[in-house]
């Protein structure tokens, strides 16, 4: 299919557009219309059917292109719906939005600012895309997003992460998707991977899941980096932060698993 042709919309064919994109799984349409071909994981993330995705990332993987394929798809097939973009800080945020810019340029979708929102798209849908400011005051007075996207959410405070959840009291199958290089023993975000009862489909991509980053360039990091952050970084793992009486290693030597708990 040729994007160029058959994505080709004008206001009076937004709601005919949402019809056609729903033919196409997320992964097909981002291969199909925004010329972004995903790797396995990516797809399986882009295709992910949960209501509640924890995708948890080596650095360089592609997390922004993915996630931004996902929202623009999502407030396509979705006419007059709210998609928010949450970060650690606007900068961060804006990187996602302009990766929506982008895909929606590729797909010749008229945009415009919301005139509410510094940074917002809205498209002839009445969709909305919206990168969200770092500051928990600021962000109340949205409700009922078909999509939320918190990127880099190992290190988005956890004042900020409570008052978005409110948002999905009307609308509890809303898309929530917390997108993260791990950031140690702390945080919603680590909590939310390590609670066994969380409702969240969990998606590990680690370096080696990733057909564009080098051997060669891995055993670069390996002997630069400590090997707590190389290992953060690159495979995925939670350590405790730094500054930490106690490292893993010694809590868990410490720890002898035969012993019969006091309690």
């Amino acid at each position: 299919m040729n994007h160029a042709t058959a994505f080709t919309v004008e206001f009076a064919g937004a709601f005919e557009l949402a019809r056609l994109v729903r033919l196409l799984c997320p992964s097909q349409f981002a291969a199909e219309a925004l010329g972004f071909t995903p790797d396995h994981v990516q797809q399986q993330a882009l295709d992910s059917t949960s209501s509640r995705l924890l995708l948890c990332c080596t650095r360089q993987w592609g997390k922004s292109t993915t996630t931004a394929a996902r929202a623009v798809y999502e407030a396509i097939i979705r006419p007059r719906s709210l998609v928010l973009i949450a970060a650690p800080a606007s900068r961060q945020s804006a990187e996602v939005f302009l990766r929506c810019a982008t895909f929606l340029a590729r797909v010749n979708i008229g945009r415009r600012g919301d005139g509410l929102n510094a940074i917002s798209f809205l498209l002839p849908n009445g969709s909305r895309i919206v990168g969200l400011p770092n500051s928990e005051a600021t962000i109340r007075g949205f409700s009922a997003p078909a999509f939320l996207l918190i990127d880099e959410a190992s290190r988005v405070p956890d004042a900020l992460y409570h008052a978005l959840l409110p948002m999905f009291a009307t609308n509890p199958k809303a898309l929530l998707w917390l997108v993260s290089t791990p950031n140690g023993r702390q945080g919603f975000f680590y909590h939310e991977w390590a609670n066994p009862n969380a409702r969240f489909e969990r998606v590990t991509v680690t370096a080696d899941d990733c057909p564009r980053i080098s051997r060669e360039y891995l055993e670069e990091q390996l002997a630069t980096l400590p090997r707590h952050l190389f290992e953060q970084e690159f495979l995925c793992k939670f350590h405790s932060p730094e500054g930490s009486l106690l490292t893993d290693e010694e809590v868990n030597t410490a720890v002898d698993p035969e012993a019969t708990p006091i309690w």
